[in-house]
């Protein structure tokens, strides 16, 4: 080799080498696993290891499920009995779906479907005894067929989720990237560096308009560059890409046919569906995204718009910018969002649904009395925000009892009250930049109304008798003991006590005739601070109603309808379910729009 080639091919080496090795001393050092290791192990010792934890949970769910039998012929409770038949089917799926380190088993696999209809059969036999046969039958057929160790069904894992699949390697990769230890030291560093010279927040966050936002929706006349609100780029990227039902977005799973499909199963079950859409937040302040107002934006020249609206979101150029100039020009008026238009479609098409588009752009009009409607460095609404919501679902709600649409009992025994509390909130898209650890961005205190239920139960308690009564009935009967019994019974006095027990708000499964279905936005101030305090509980106030609830973060167009699925007894006694999912989702939801079997 010549010599004048051996520096670089030295320094070269050592760049190469370097991430590994220092990713190798950080783990061997610390509590962490040697990562790079994984993929040896994921080939040699992870299938070997996986196929006997499998067929040690099928020999303990076959344990469970015989001992479970016994008990509800014996005459226990199928709850009671069923409890520990759960638990053990539980620890095999968590077996069987985790192939390896990084790959899940495919839900197309007959394995997972057959896992998935033991948990619903389980789920449905409290409540229909005559299903035992099949649940029966279904187990057994599980444990059959995953009660043994099967070295051919190891090499077919290693064969499809192995260390040369794609989805093994992205998984590998990605995890790497996320805790490699010179991209965990060096990476804030470089975003903060990025920060101070470019104002860039990242990759996943887009930076609102700065001092030039005007009109009553920024809350007050002029705004410093510490006032811009952050925007989640995949809310922007819904309102400048084409609609989810557009001819260029053919490669999408259609939303409203899986809105449609959810419908009938749940009508099959005689339950009613009503669709509510969140609007996103650059949805409802444009102007806060572009540094124009609504009627500004609604006019102004395609360029224009196109240049603001395209440099936020990343995609406005060229011969695109036309296209997101319309766009913009739409979007700025709230109305024309793809959520809307969709929302519109469905409308029209007969199908329940409640508009939060309209009512949340006419209080942006109060902004500067009440506070915003949406959180400044978060995707989420404020408490206000998720209040306007609660009450305009209850008052569709009502209108469809009205109609006869929906028979909900109304009035039940269980009254709400609510109160103040104050919580901080730090943004999850100024987590997402990765900034928060240096305070760029600020925490913001919101006023939320945590509501808790007071339970109303009537009892009846004897009081002491009249004794002027007695003595009157006494001196009135003389000695006729008959009429003295006779007369005194007058004499006892009733009186009607009430236990207003306060107890926190909760979901109720049993007595509840509406499940609700939603993502991130039923869940904050819900599930966290300041607790019960978000549209799902101040919707159960206005309605006065018990109801029952299943959320996921960023999963309501498919995951939160698995997650039912597989608990399909819920559904019993209920009459409605109200759907929730946020604008974005429509195009971005997680695991797309898929049918879910009931």
């Amino acid at each position: 080799m010549n010599k004048k080639y051996i520096i670089p091919v030295v320094i070269f080496s050592i760049l190469l080498l370097l991430p590994f090795g220092v990713q190798a001393v950080a783990d061997l050092r610390g509590e962490k696993r040697f990562q790079p290791f994984d993929i040896f192990k994921d080939v040699v010792y992870t299938p070997i290891v996986r196929e006997k934890n499998v067929a040690a949970a099928a020999d303990s769910l076959d344990v469970k499920w015989r001992a479970a039998r016994e008990a509800i012929a014996a005459g226990a409770e199928a709850a009671d009995a069923l409890e520990p038949v759960t638990s053990s089917l539980s620890d095999l799926e968590a077996a069987v779906l985790s192939v390896n380190t990084y790959a899940e088993l495919d839900t197309s696999e007959a394995r997972y479907k057959s896992l998935k209809l033991a948990d619903t059969l389980l789920s449905k036999l409290e409540d229909e005894p005559e299903s035992f046969p099949q649940a029966d039958s279904c187990i057994k057929s599980l444990v059959a067929d995953l009660g043994h160790v099967s070295l051919w069904r190891a090499f077919l894992d290693v064969k499809h989720y192995g260390v040369w699949t794609s989805r093994y390697l992205r998984a590998f990769e990605n995890k790497i990237d996320d805790e490699s230890a010179i991209v965990l030291a060096l990476r804030p560093k470089y975003q903060l560096a990025v920060w101070n010279l470019f104002s860039d927040p990242g990759e996943k966050v887009v930076l609102g308009a700065a001092g030039d936002c005007i009109g009553a929706g920024c809350g007050r006349d002029t705004a410093a560059a510490s006032d811009r609100w952050l925007f989640y780029r995949q809310d922007v990227e819904f309102l400048v890409q084409p609609s989810p039902l557009d001819v260029r977005s053919a490669k999408l799973d259609n939303p409203v046919k899986a809105i449609e499909r959810f419908r009938d199963q749940l009508k099959a079950k005689g339950v009613e569906l009503l669709v509510v859409i969140t609007p996103g937040k650059p949805s409802i302040y444009p102007e806060r995204l572009t540094g124009k107002n609504s009627d500004a934006a609604g006019t102004a020249a395609g360029h224009e718009n196109a240049a603001a609206v395209g440099d936020a979101a990343g995609t406005a150029a060229g011969e695109n910018a036309a296209a997101v100039g319309n766009a913009a020009r739409e979007n700025a008026a709230g109305l024309q969002s793809h959520g809307k238009k969709i929302l519109d479609s469905l409308t029209r098409a007969g199908f329940n649904t409640v508009d939060l588009y309209t009512p949340l752009l006419a209080a942006k009009s109060r902004d500067a009395a009440e506070g915003p409607l949406y959180l400044n460095d978060d995707t989420h609404w404020t408490p206000r925000g998720a209040e306007i919501a609660a009450d305009v679902i209850a008052k569709k709600v009502r209108e469809m009892v009205d109609a006869g649409i929906v028979k909900i009992r109304g009035k039940d025994e269980v009254r709400y009250i609510a109160a103040d509390s104050v919580a901080d909130r730090m943004g999850d898209v100024g987590e997402m930049s990765g900034l928060n650890k240096f305070n760029v961005f600020k925490v913001q205190k919101v006023t939320g109304h945590v509501v808790s239920q007071q339970n109303i139960k009537e009892r009846t308690e004897k009081l002491p008798m009249d004794t002027a009564c007695v003595a009157a009935a006494k001196n009135a009967c003389k000695k006729n003991d008959s009429c003295f019994i006779a007369q005194s019974a007058l004499c006892e006095r009733d009186t009607v006590l009430y236990d207003t027990t306060v107890t926190p708000f909760k979901d109720d499964f049993r007595k509840s005739e509406i499940l609700i279905l939603g993502d991130s936005f039923s869940r904050i101030y819900q599930t966290d601070s300041p607790v019960n305090a978000g549209w799902i509980a101040h919707f159960a106030k206005n309605m006065n109603a018990r109801v029952a609830s299943i959320v996921s973060d960023g999963g309501a167009s498919t995951l939160v309808r698995e997650k039912l699925a597989r608990k399909a007894s819920v559904l019993k006694g209920k009459k409605l379910l109200i759907w929730e999912f946020v604008e974005r989702d429509l195009r971005f939801g997680a695991e797309g729009w898929k049918d879910v079997n009931f």
